[in-house]
């Protein structure tokens, strides 16, 4: 298939799968007659495999070092699984730092609410101006 075929079927934009060429994430197809590329169904699975672990969390470099372990013949779920450890305690610690910044927001939210002063007079923007 050709690469614009490839992106259509995994849902990537063509210079995505270019991309991923390049650094290495999928390999370097053969190519036709003509010059164009053309990939074989394989690509698609790797590219679907990219696309899922980046929906998850997982970064480029990440998704390479899990391809690693996979082409290693003495691979381990282990070592997988403390990637995925990884990404989530990443995961936990933003979750706590959105949690902080929603209950700062939620507590300048209610400041308004409380004080309903007129024009010019609003502790949200009075608390914000010093934070500058």
């Amino acid at each position: 298939m050709t690469i614009g075929q490839l992106a259509k079927k995994t849902g990537l934009n063509v210079q995505t799968v270019r991309y991923y060429e390049r650094i290495g994430l999928i390999e370097k197809p053969d190519t036709n007659e003509a010059g164009y590329r053309i990939y074989p169904e394989k690509a698609a699975e790797v590219l679907r495999f990219i696309k899922h672990a980046k929906e998850i969390g997982f970064s480029l470099k990440q998704i390479s070092e899990i391809f690693s372990i996979d082409n290693d013949k003495n691979n381990t779920c282990a070592r997988v699984k403390k990637l995925a450890q990884e990404k989530v305690a990443e995961i936990d610690k933003r979750i706590y730092s959105l949690n902080l910044i929603r209950k700062e927001l939620l507590s300048l939210i209610s400041q308004c609410e409380v004080k309903k002063t007129g024009k010019g007079d609003c502790p949200m923007l009075n608390v914000l101006k010093f934070q500058r």
